[in-house]
C-alpha cells in the first residue's frame, strides 16, 4: 500500500508541475492579449453608444451592444483558465492521503 501511495504521490507532483508550467505560460500571454482585448472591448462599447443614438434597426443596434458585452465577459475572465491550473497543479503537489 505505501508503494502504491508513493507512486501516486510521484505522479501528482508531476502532472502539478507541468499545470504550474503550463499555468504560468497562459498567464503570460493572457498578460499581452488582455491589452488588446481591453482595447477592442473599449471600441466595441464606444460604437454600441454611438450607434444607440443612429437611425439604424434595431437589431442592428441590438448585434452591435452583443459584441461588445460578449467581448467584455472575455476581457473580464481572460485570467481565470491560468489561474485555475495553476491552483491546480498547487494543489496536486501538496497533496496528502
Amino acid at each position: 500500500m505505501i508503494v502504491i501511495k508513493t507512486i501516486i504521490k510521484f505522479i501528482f507532483k508531476i502532472v502539478g508541475l507541468l499545470l504550474i508550467i503550463l499555468g504560468q505560460g497562459l498567464v503570460l500571454l493572457a498578460a499581452i492579449s488582455s491589452i488588446l482585448v481591453n482595447i477592442i472591448t473599449g471600441i466595441f462599447f464606444f460604437g454600441a453608444i454611438v450607434i444607440s443614438f443612429s437611425d439604424m434597426s434595431l437589431v442592428e443596434k441590438m448585434t452591435f451592444w452583443v459584441l461588445a458585452i460578449i467581448s467584455g465577459a472575455i476581457a473580464t475572465n481572460i485570467y481565470t483558465l491560468p489561474e485555475r491550473l495553476v491552483d491546480t497543479g498547487t494543489y496536486l503537489m501538496e497533496y496528502e492521503f
